[in-house]
């Protein structure tokens, strides 16, 4: 079904070799399927995606239960999708349902190798002492040793964010390739991290207000005021602001949105907050 030397239909017959014996050298991602059904068809090219954009540094092996169903539910399959991690010969993940991309993305990189392998291990010594500025460095010296490691630099910026360095940890996160910020902890970060630069550099929040009655429709502002609501932890003050730019279709509409989802992570799902500007229901004035 693949040409890829690092993607194979398996079966019972070769698992123990295609599975067991290849997780020796690196992680094997075993995804049980059917093509009859819709949620497997989805997640396969999301799979193969991978598999690709990794350059075969895990092996990703297709069991179709449809011909071999007897063999997975001796193996404790019940439900498809279904997508295991094999490493050093044993059973490491098991994952139920067709996730995205990223979701796998995180979890096959806790299984492979990494160049900078050895020198996490210092970092981690270092930051766990309290030597801040020494793992920032070990931290510069990794990501460049394995620049495709965006949670190098992620844990770099959070380092920095720890020493009240704001604004570098933002340059740091802002080296990034695009596709880091498919991360929702990366995007997170610097969403959170704009908003101190913005209200670090905003006039005061009462002049901001003022400015705001003469000219309410300047999404500039409200923007600026946000951002020191925000950092006031006024979270109803800042998504009311937000929302209006959002409605406005402002050049700052994405900018607002991107806000505005991350004030939903801090504050979590269930707050009622989340659930009123979600609906589109803002607070009475």
């Amino acid at each position: 079904m693949n040409t890829q030397p690092y993607i194979h239909d398996i079966n019972p017959e070769n698992f123990n070799t295609m599975v067991l014996d290849n997780s020796r050298r690196g992680p094997v991602m075993v995804f049980y399927w059917s093509p009859n059904a819709g949620p497997c068809m989805r997640l396969l090219p999301r799979l193969v995606k991978l598999c690709d954009d990794f350059g075969g540094r895990f092996f990703l092996t297709l069991m179709n239960t449809d011909t071999y169903q007897d063999f997975a539910k001796q193996q404790g399959v019940i439900s498809i999708p279904t997508v295991r991690i094999y490493h050093r010969e044993e059973l490491a993940e098991t994952v139920h349902g067709a996730y995205s991309e990223q979701f796998f993305r995180n979890i096959i990189e806790k299984y492979l190798p990494h160049a900078a392998q050895g020198g996490r291990l210092e970092v981690a010594k270092a930051y766990q002492q309290g030597a801040l500025e020494k793992s920032v460095a070990l931290m510069e010296i990794s990501a460049k040793t394995a620049p495709d490691d965006h949670r190098i630099r992620l844990d770099q910026a959070k380092v920095l964010v720890q020493q009240g360095n704001h604004a570098q940890a933002l340059a740091v996160l802002e080296t990034l390739p695009n596709s880091a910020f498919n991360d929702p902890e990366i995007d997170l970060l610097v969403t959170h991290l704009r908003f101190i630069q913005i209200a670090q550099q905003a006039p005061s929040i009462d002049a901001l207000k003022q400015a705001l009655e003469v000219n309410p429709n300047d999404m500039h502002l409200r923007y600026q005021l946000s951002a020191g609501l925000l950092m006031q932890d006024d979270y109803s003050g800042a998504l009311q602001q937000l929302s209006e730019i959002v409605d406005n279709e402002s050049p700052l509409k994405e900018q607002a949105r991107r806000g505005m989802l991350a004030i939903f992570a801090l504050l979590g799902p269930d707050h009622e907050l989340c659930k009123r500007f979600a609906r589109g229901q803002r607070p009475s004035p």
